[in-house]
């Protein structure tokens, strides 16, 4: 059963994929709406290596759209303190779950005035970033 969550900033997606299938996912689902992985970071891994062994699984990818990047910018360049836009996925216990903070609650917060100019384009983001997580999870249909 899969099941999708609002947290103020944050959006969360519960899935019955398992961890490994559900980073290929989001990949898929990333690419298939013309977003760029611009890379990943596996944070258990990471702190594994570094004397701090994890018991769950977390992996982080940085997904890019150019086209909202350079609106985003154009407005104001501090907004790419940003970016790109980080997706978290990661195990509690038997769970699955995919998360990413949600652009149009975030960057009112940190930059008001380049919001407001580009409230219609944050919204774009914000929709295309829970299709995203939704499609990896196989939320909706």
């Amino acid at each position: 059963m899969t099941q999708a969550q609002t947290s103020g900033f944050t959006y969360v997606v519960e899935t019955a994929k398992p961890f490994q299938e559900a980073v290929i996912a989001v990949r898929r689902a990333a690419e298939g709406r013309k977003w760029g992985v611009l890379g990943d970071y596996d944070f258990s891994e990471i702190l594994t290596a570094k004397g701090f062994p994890q018991s769950e699984q977390v992996k982080s990818l940085d997904l890019c759209k150019p086209g909202h990047a350079n609106a985003l910018m154009s407005i104001e360049r501090l907004t790419g303190l940003c970016m790109p836009c980080s997706v978290l996925v990661f195990t509690e216990g038997d769970k699955t779950k995919i998360a990413a903070m949600d652009p149009k609650a975030v960057m009112p917060q940190l930059f008001p005035e380049a919001a407001q100019k580009a409230q219609a384009q944050l919204e774009e983001i914000s929709r295309e970033i829970r299709e995203i997580l939704d499609e990896a999870a196989g939320v909706g249909g």
